[in-house]
């Protein structure tokens, strides 16, 4: 969860778990993140039982300088050489994009120097080629 994604879990405000509207009633920052305590889980049982799962909410932030929501980068064209982008695939150090290109998947660190732009109305990314990773 990145720190602007944290607003959504602002006290008073209901977010979505398994199919279930919860409260937020307190957030904290732990050892592996941000933690969210909600009215309606009373114990560590209750929590068990959500743990893991995505948290939905029904809105979203406004995105900085050159950041995309997935969804909004699945489909686009590859230039050069063709392909499609069909997933994205988060990391600890960077996402990468998921690319197939005739018919074989392969990952592009969604980086500056790899993918130097993205054009949304256009409707493509462009992917520098590397010679063993973007080559099926």
């Amino acid at each position: 969860m990145d720190d602007d994604d944290l607003v959504h879990f602002s006290p008073g405000s209901t977010v979505y778990v398994a199919g279930h509207a919860y409260t937020v009633r307190a957030t904290r920052r732990g050892n592996k993140g941000p933690q969210v305590a909600f009215e309606e889980i009373v114990d560590r049982a209750g929590a068990e039982a959500i743990r893991g799962n995505d948290i939905l909410v029904t809105s979203r932030r406004d995105l900085r300088e050159g950041e995309f929501w997935p969804d909004d980068l699945i489909g686009l064209a590859v230039r050069p050489g063709g392909g499609r982008v069909v997933g994205v695939s988060h990391g600890p150090a960077q996402d990468r994009l998921v690319i197939e290109r005739g018919g074989i998947r392969f990952e592009v660190p969604f980086v500056v120097e790899l993918v130097p732009s993205v054009d949304l109305a256009e409707g493509f990314v462009e992917v520098v080629d590397v010679e063993g990773l973007s080559q099926p």
